[in-house]
């Protein structure tokens, strides 16, 4: 058996903050979750979530040689000398907040490289008859519930995974080998009465201690949902053009974050942490929009769903001075839409009528 030390000093010298070791048992309670959690809608629309669950939970159906799973962190918490914090800086209702993960380049990109050569260096220790698996959360894998499994962290009442050395400011890749390494102790959980992140969340997305209703969660809204925000919700996604970052925040975990090694997670010129409402509607096309956003997070709602959110951002910030006026002069020259129907919402000052049913429900 391999001891895990030696597999941890190959992960760190290849640029990882964090490397833990499990085993590639099934993890039953987790996938169990992951069904009650789908069976409750709590899904939305990631249908892919719902195809082949079971598989995400059993590492073997993955790579059916695989013996152990070998688990790595980066560390992305980037503060720009800049301009302050999202937190600290009163907006001006034609700029929206970008969350913290996506202010410099897609983690992906440098993931995927970083992979590659740590799958290599395994390859030159442990011979050709190594066989290996590797996802950057895009494959049929539970990162969060193998880190804990690995000792990488603890997963808080947000959700997330929350590491001793970095908060929950992490990004995770998962390798499957044939390797039978030597595993880690399991992290236990140290939330303890704390509920501040169930309090803070301002759509109530948070429905239960570790429970998230992605339907109702800015992240979601911004990011992986395709059509129309509910407007129920909109006067509540507060000022985030891209995702969220409310429930990491205010998490005592979180309270002295360290700052990242990594060059390429500092904040872009023009994306983070605000991103001009100007600038983004004068992008026209698509293909204006991804050349502009190349290689960072942005790109994944395409133009039509960050120009929706810029929408929701206007109508939000309706007190600051040229948010409305501004929002009729893009309704104007609008093709899109969805987006067109977000800006007919935001130009309009009046005060919107929110469902009592879902302001009942806002916070748990």
């Amino acid at each position: 058996m391999i001891p895990s030390e030696s597999i941890k000093f190959l992960g760190l010298e290849t640029g990882f903050d964090l490397v833990g070791i499990t085993t590639a048992d099934p993890l039953e309670t987790d996938e169990n979750y992951l069904l009650k959690w789908i069976q409750k809608g709590f899904s939305g629309d990631m249908a892919y979530m719902s195809r082949i669950p079971q598989k995400r939970a059993r590492p073997t159906q993955i790579l059916p040689s695989a013996k152990s799973t070998i688990v790595l962190g980066l560390n992305y918490y980037s503060y720009s000398e800049k301009e302050p914090p999202p937190s600290q800086e009163k907006l001006d209702g034609l700029k929206g907040q970008v969350s913290r993960y996506a202010w410099g380049k897609d983690y992906h990109l440098i993931f995927e490289a970083r992979l590659k050569q740590f799958e290599s260096s395994l390859r030159k220790q442990w011979g050709n008859g190594l066989e290996t698996r590797w996802y950057v959360d895009y494959g049929p894998v539970l990162e969060k519930a193998l880190a804990q499994r690995a000792g990488l962290g603890f997963i808080g009442k947000n959700t997330l995974l929350i590491s001793n050395a970095f908060g929950s400011w992490i990004f995770l890749a998962v390798l499957l080998t044939n390797l039978e390494i030597e595993d880690n102790q399991p992290e236990i959980n140290r939330c303890g009465n704390c509920r501040l992140c169930l309090d803070a969340c301002p759509t109530g997305a948070l429905v239960a201690p570790y429970a998230l209703d992605a339907r109702r969660c800015i992240s979601y809204l911004t990011i992986e949902n395709k059509g129309l925000i509910d407007p129920n919700i909109r006067p509540y996604m507060e000022n985030w053009v891209f995702g969220c970052d409310i429930c990491q925040e205010v998490c005592p975990f979180n309270s002295q974050p360290v700052q990242t090694k990594e060059k390429a997670f500092q904040p872009s010129e023009g994306v983070g942490p605000f991103l001009s409402l100007k600038a983004l509607f004068s992008i026209k096309t698509e293909a204006d929009f991804k050349k502009q956003l190349h290689r960072t997070p942005l790109l994944r709602p395409k133009r039509k769903g960050l120009l929706r959110n810029g929408a929701v951002v206007l109508q939000n910030q309706h007190e600051a001075g040229g948010a409305h006026s501004f929002a009729q002069e893009a309704l104007e020259q609008e093709s899109d839409p969805l987006v067109k129907a977000h800006l007919h919402w935001a130009k309009d000052p009046i005060e919107k009528t929110i469902n009592p049913v879902f302001q009942q429900g806002k916070k748990k």
